[in-house]
C-alpha cells in the first residue's frame, strides 16, 4: 500500500493505492490519522480509488481510524471505492457503519458548506 496525505483547509485527506492488507504500512496509516486528530483535524477523507483490494486487516485499519475520530467528535469519510472494495464492506456489513462519498472534491465541497 502506498499513501499520500495532505490538508485541505481543516480536512485531512489520505490517498491510498495498492492493496490494503496490513503489514508494515498499517502503522503508518494509523500514525497519520492520530497526527491529523492531534493537529485539529475533525474530518478525515480516505480516498480508496487506487485500492485494488482489502482484506479483514485492511477493514480493521479503517475501523480503527473511524473509532479514533468518532471518540474525539470527528468523522471518517471513504471515497472512490471500487465495486470490489464495496463488496468487502457489504459482506462485513461495514457499509452501514462508514460514510461514503463519490470523490474527494465533492466531499470537500460538502464539508465546507456552512451549517
Amino acid at each position: 500500500m502506498q499513501m499520500r496525505s495532505f490538508w485541505d483547509k481543516d480536512v485531512f485527506v489520505m490517498e491510498l493505492t495498492g492493496k490494503l492488507m496490513g503489514g508494515p504500512d498499517s502503522s503508518g496509516f494509523h500514525d497519520e490519522v492520530k497526527h491529523a486528530v492531534e493537529n485539529g483535524g475533525r474530518s478525515v477523507v480516505v480516498d480508496l480509488h487506487g485500492v485494488e483490494w482489502l482484506n479483514s486487516w485492511g477493514v480493521g485499519l479503517l475501523v480503527s481510524a473511524y473509532t479514533t475520530l468518532k471518540s474525539r467528535g470527528g468523522q471518517l469519510i471513504l471515497v472512490g471505492c471500487t465495486p470490489k472494495v464495496l463488496t468487502v464492506f457489504r459482506m462485513t456489513r461495514f457499509d452501514s457503519v462508514f460514510t461514503f462519498g463519490s470523490d474527494v472534491p465533492s466531499v470537500l465541497q460538502g464539508l465546507s458548506r456552512p451549517a
